[in-house]
């Protein structure tokens, strides 16, 4: 079997429910992911009855354990017996000799599932999977872009649509948590199944942002919504035990990177003239591959999509000095006047509003 990258997974599973099984299947990649994806793999075989082993070379006792097995045993009455290895890239050379030995004497008992991190084209496992067995990596591409592959995958596979600006809206919110980013999409296609087009509404209204990612939503919320909503936000955070000094720590970074933002584009006016998403990200690329450009790292860390926003919002505010003064006011009565965590942020919501709007007619 050749190298599959992960697109083609779906044909390696149905080759399995047809008994074409391989003796090794190599995932290189981030282990979470990597784990996620066997999975699929080997339980076709657990459910035809496949006796079943796993060892977590990551863990030395684990470890230890694997390195003493000596002549690995085919499950009872000849049955192929699976073996799932996690942290494949501490194997050593000669344990990966007694692996296939058996391979190479025609006695097909076995299937291994390796995952590992990283691995060299030179090294005798990755050489007789190649020629034996199935490579999927995972590693060749950023966390983003395999997020947003399987995404793509699981909308054609529920027949869904999405536009490529929802679908970084989505991305940007569940944060990089494989976990999270798995729950948060099933659900979102649970919700919308027999629609055909999931919109960022639908996004807003099901999605559960990451811890991290509910406070960006809030910022991007005090320029899109009215004040009511607004407060709800920010109610529920207090509510959940949120610290309200945790809350202006973030807002002032928030404005800060706003504020960044602003001077970035000043010094960069071909990227804030862009107002189609595709056409800023591709701007936004030539920007970061040119080594001379000085690009300050809050805006680097960014999501794209995140950056193209808050490009947006500050067409909304012409002097960020407001709200930098808000949350002054808001720190004071706080930490000096001692006045309710909910009546500080309904005045901090209504005063920026209000300015917002006030600048937005003149």
């Amino acid at each position: 079997m050749p190298v599959f990258t992960p697109l083609q997974m779906g044909k390696l599973l149905d080759l399995a429910k047809q008994n074409r099984v391989a003796p090794v299947y190599l995932y290189i990649g981030p282990p979470e992911i990597t784990l996620d994806k066997a999975k699929e793999m080997y339980s076709v075989l657990l459910e035809k009855g496949s006796p079943f082993e796993l060892f977590d070379l990551r863990d030395q006792e684990q470890k230890r354990d694997f390195l003493r097995t000596r002549g690995f045993q085919e499950g009872l009455f000849g049955t192929r017996k699976v073996y799932v290895i996690i942290g494949g890239e501490e194997i050593p050379d000669s344990k990966v000799e007694e692996i296939i030995k058996p391979f190479r004497e025609e006695k097909n008992f076995f299937t291994w599932f390796i995952l590992t991190e990283k691995i060299e084209e030179r090294s005798p496992l990755y050489k007789f999977a190649l020629e034996k067995g199935a490579i999927i990596p995972f590693s060749t591409k950023k966390r983003e872009d395999l997020f947003e592959s399987e995404l793509w995958m699981a909308l054609k596979d529920a027949n869904l649509s999405m536009e490529k600006k929802t679908a970084s809206l989505f991305l940007s919110l569940v944060g990089e948590d494989y976990h999270h980013f798995k729950n948060e999409l099933e659900k979102l296609l649970l919700y919308c199944m027999g629609e055909k087009t999931i919109t960022e509404n639908k996004i807003f209204e099901i999605t559960v942002p990451r811890e991290d990612r509910a406070l960006y939503l809030l910022g991007d919320l005090l320029f899109k919504e009215d004040p009511e909503k607004i407060l709800k936000f920010f109610h529920a955070l207090l509510d959940n035990k949120r610290d309200p000094s945790e809350i202006l720590a973030y807002l002032y970074r928030y404005f800060k990177r706003l504020r960044i933002l602003q001077e970035f584009l000043q010094e960069n006016p071909q990227l804030a003239k862009e107002v189609n998403y595709s056409s800023f990200t591709k701007v936004w690329q030539t920007i970061k591959e040119d080594p001379l450009k000085e690009i300050p790292k809050t805006l680097i860390e960014m999501h794209p999509y995140a950056l193209y926003n808050a490009k947006e919002l500050l067409k909304r505010i012409s002097n960020l000095d407001i709200p930098f003064y808000l949350l002054y006011e808001a720190e004071l009565e706080l930490k000096k006047d001692f006045k309710s965590p909910y009546k500080v942020f309904q005045n901090f919501v209504f005063n920026l509003w209000r300015s917002v709007k006030r600048a937005n007619l003149n």
